[in-house]
Order: structure tokens, then sequence, then C-alpha cells
């Protein structure tokens, strides 16, 4: 485990957030936890500033803010300038980096998770408080089992992530059977609509293999509803996009899963 250590120090915290510091961050000394927040999944857009220039960057996952409040009998005076430049020094101790101009927007790879770290401070030479916003980037644990008929009826699409193939083929892998048993049973319960499977990629790979990647994969899962499935191939099409139409950025390994998908589209 990497633990960044800015300062370690001990005093009484909030009782609800007592728990809410992780356990690779400490805090600076003389500071108590006064207020907190904590999610097991949501997003956020961290917005810093590069030659005067707004970056917006969203990033979602384990999300927590944590208020620190200097405690009475603390002597020391904390500048903005001095809580920045502690925190920024131990992330980039360890191999992380500083996104912004003011050292407030930091990255780093912990415990192989990509954390994204701001410090919105004000310009003071005495700070009595100060706040951290931290997101472990990670996709969200799908809890909610997805009725595929809500879905088609609600946006004319349903997306599914559990028909999966091997990296560059178009063989589905037995694991994929239940997904595939969700498409039968919800075509077999409305025996009218026709559908079209489209398949998706990231963007690893050039453009034009993803294109025929996709659309071999869509075929694949026709072919399984007509032979395996019995479904009359007449209400059946399949269709690949490859990288065409993101719903998230190919920028890191939680985006790519989201965009690999297949979509069963109302004709």
């Amino acid at each position: 485990m990497i633990a960044i250590s800015v300062f370690s120090y001990s005093q009484k915290d909030t009782e609800r957030c007592k728990d809410i510091e992780p356990t690779y961050l400490q805090r600076l000394p003389g500071f108590s936890i006064s207020d907190c927040r904590y999610s097991e999944f949501n997003e956020k857009e961290f917005v810093y500033y590069i030659g005067g220039k707004a970056i917006k960057l969203k990033k979602s996952g384990v999300y927590r803010e944590i208020w620190y409040q200097k405690i009475p009998n603390e002597t020391r005076n904390f500048s903005s300038e001095q809580i920045l430049q502690n925190y920024s020094n131990a992330i980039l101790k360890n191999k992380g980096k500083v996104l912004d101009d003011k050292k407030t927007t930091m990255t780093a790879s912990i415990n192989e998770k990509e954390v994204t770290f701001q410090i919105p401070t004000s310009n003071s030479a005495n700070v009595k408080a100060y706040q951290i916003f931290i997101v472990e980037s990670a996709s969200m644990n799908q809890e909610i089992e997805l009725n595929l008929g809500e879905a088609i009826d609600t946006d004319g699409k349903a997306v599914l992530y559990g028909i999966l193939f091997d990296t560059g083929k178009s063989d589905i892998k037995p694991e994929s059977t239940e997904s595939l048993k969700k498409i039968t049973d919800y075509l077999n319960a409305n025996p009218t609509v026709k559908i079209i499977v489209v398949g998706h990629t990231d963007n690893v790979g050039t453009f034009a293999g993803n294109m025929t990647l996709s659309k071999a994969r869509a075929e694949s899962i026709k072919n399984y509803l007509v032979t395996t499935s019995k479904i009359d191939a007449s209400r059946l099409m399949s269709e690949g996009v490859g990288s065409l139409c993101p719903v998230s950025t190919n920028a890191t390994e939680e985006g790519k899963k989201l965009n690999r998908r297949v979509e069963i589209v109302k004709q």
C-alpha cells in the first residue's frame, strides 16, 4: 500500500467522519475533521487553471469530501501556499502529477487505482480551515437488474455489458448466456418487435479494424438468436459502429470497459 504522508497528528474528529480519511493520506498537524461527505460511487467535475485557461476533468468512483478545521490549541500558522506545497510534494514523492499552476489539483496511482485530489484554498497567511476532494476512479457496480423491455420502451434501446468476447475476436464466450437469455425472453414476450443488434468497441486498434470487429460481434449475436434461441431471422438486423459512439472517455481503462458494449435497438 502506498501512503502519502503530509503530516500525522492525533486529535478528535467529528464522530461520523472518524473513518472517512483514506489510510493512504494523512493531514496537516493541528487540524481535526469538522465535516465530511462520502459516496461509494459519485461523479465530480474538477475545474483547474493552466495559463489562465479553465480545464475541466470529470472523474467518477469512490468519492470523499473532507473539511479540516484548526484545533483551538494549535499555535502554528499554516499559509495556503504551505498547505498546497505539502500536499503536492507528497503526491510528487509518490510519482503522482500536479495538474495546475496553483497546485490545487493532483493525481496519483495508489493501490492500482487512479486517485484525483483537489484542495481549493484562499490566499491566506493563517488558514483556519481547508477542504479536500478525493475521487478514486472506478466503474460503478451494477446492482439493479436490467429490465430489457422497460429500457427499450423508455429509450428505444437497451445497453448490455454481459455479452463477452476475447480481445480482437467475435466468438461469444460461454459466460454470456445469461445476457443472451434476456434478449431471447424479451423477443419471445414481444413477438411483433424487431431489433437491431449493435456492436460497440473502445478505440484500441485501428478505426477500420474496430468497425469490422464490432459488426462481426453483432452478427455473432444475431446468429446465436437465430440458431440457438430460434428467433425468426426476419426480426433481426446486426450492425457495428466501432468506436463512433462512446459513452465514456477512452483515456482510462474504466472508460474503455464502458465503451465495449452491445446495444439492442428497436427497429
